[in-house]
């Protein structure tokens, strides 16, 4: 296990002993996810990411896994070869943070508390389906605050198999510091 790996013993709370490996972040991260706004948050979503969520997945004839909110109408195929490649461009979803209110302190954890919820119920929805075993999803918050773009951010979600040549920059992690970063896979969900 990796610093920037950590487990959770009982991630629902209720003592069933369902113990998981939970999702790869950067410090950044790790200083949101041990915040008391974060723990107490309940995430809700926009009315178009619950489209995006409604929507689900859908499985190309190459095999990529795509959101089907997503898929653009005119898709060149996926070669198998770069599936991961081709999944990562597609499968990139904007979470909108406009409601929680950028001025407050709570900001940044219930933003990461947004952007893992989502995460977690696409990576849910794609439980079984072809390729899925292998499937992450990379949440990126934006913490930079003196950035003069700052208010513009939302959470980004970028979704991707490990299938075929796919995106090697989420392996180093602590790179990353002007964003908080959580890579997860269908390991870090409970069962």
């Amino acid at each position: 296990m990796s610093a920037t790996d950590r487990v959770v013993e009982d991630p629902l709370g209720d003592d069933a002993g369902d113990a998981v490996h939970v999702m790869r972040t950067n410090a950044a991260m790790r200083s949101l996810l041990g915040s008391a706004a974060f723990a107490a948050d309940q995430p809700t979503v926009s009315e178009l990411d619950q489209e995006t969520l409604d929507a689900g997945w859908t499985v190309e004839p190459s095999g990529a896994l795509l959101l089907a909110g997503h898929r653009p109408k005119h898709l060149h195929p996926i070669p198998a070869e770069a599936l991961g490649e081709g999944e990562y461009e597609v499968n990139d979803v904007h979470v909108s943070l406009d409601d929680l209110g950028r001025e407050t302190v709570d900001f940044l954890p219930r933003a990461a508390s947004r952007g893992l919820y989502v995460a977690r119920r696409m990576l849910a929805s794609a439980r079984g389906l072809p390729g899925s075993a292998t499937l992450l999803a990379a949440v990126a918050i934006h913490v930079d605050v003196d950035d003069e773009d700052f208010a513009l951010q939302g959470a980004t979600i970028r979704f991707f198999s490990r299938r075929g040549s796919y995106p090697p920059w989420f392996d180093e992690l602590e790179t990353y510091t002007r964003e908080a970063i959580a890579v997860l896979d269908l390991s870090d969900l409970p069962t």
